[in-house]
């Protein structure tokens, strides 16, 4: 880390006693994704930058923005998916609780625009496809300009904000990655008698919500994050 990112790190700290925060630098990171040091991102996070808007409530989610993936190699970037077909994506606004979690059965690629924090969490952490402790996560840190490639399948959901401004992040995955299901696919999905079934929310979406995150429960995701709905205190502007 830069001495910006490692003074905004220890006030992090400082502010929350009592909540382990880890650097995304930290061997501890391995163990869910590895960082993309020779990708340059500069000109996507000055672009995610001027045109996407920072909510003051909540959190705003975008599948496929085309004025960022206009100035990308997105063949490039599908060399990460295994040649998969790409979008990017980004998830703005303000949040500073855990919520629950989603995976994907595919990489994901996140982009720190401003600072942000992200709870982490093994897919071993979740039990028979229907609990999951909130104790399990893992919260780091990831100083703009961070570019991360998250592991299939590991937990996860819309980062926390690190000031009370809130933050900005650009989120690639497959595409078609968090669309709608189709018709067809809600009716498979309520006739399966797999376990995992009712966790599909959206397209490569598996989600598991804590059960004070209505926004999630009203949208059908299983309640079943249990234990405190962990949160963190952003510094002051």
């Amino acid at each position: 880390m830069n001495t910006d990112a490692q003074a905004t790190f220890t006030a992090l700290q400082t502010i929350n006693k009592g909540l382990s925060i880890y650097s995304v630098e930290d061997p501890r990171f391995a163990s869910y994704g590895r960082l993309l040091d020779s990708f340059d991102a500069a000109k996507l996070v000055a672009l995610a930058d001027e045109v996407t808007p920072l909510p003051t409530e909540g959190t705003q989610y975008v599948t496929s923005e085309a004025r960022l993936e206009a100035i990308t190699d997105l063949k490039e970037l599908s060399l990460f998916f295994g040649g998969e077909a790409v979008q990017i994506g980004w998830c703005n606004g303000q949040n500073s609780t855990i919520n629950g979690a989603e995976y994907h059965k595919s990489p994901e690629l996140f982009i720190a625009v401003t600072d942000c924090l992200q709870f982490l969490t093994p897919y071993s952490a979740l039990k028979e496809f229907s609990s999951l402790s909130s104790s399990e996560a893992e919260l780091f840190f990831f100083p703009k300009g961070t570019v991360a490639l998250v592991d299939p399948n590991v937990l996860h959901l819309a980062p926390c904000s690190v000031h009370e401004s809130g933050f900005r992040s650009l989120i690639i995955l497959p595409l078609g990655t968090n669309e709608e299901l189709g018709e067809a696919d809600i009716a498979k999905k309520r006739a399966s008698s797999d376990r995992e079934a009712p966790l599909l929310l959206k397209r490569n979406k598996w989600v598991i919500a804590h059960p004070e995150r209505i926004q999630l429960t009203r949208q059908g995701a299983l309640a079943g994050m249990t234990g405190e709905n962990r949160r963190v205190t952003p510094l002051p502007v």
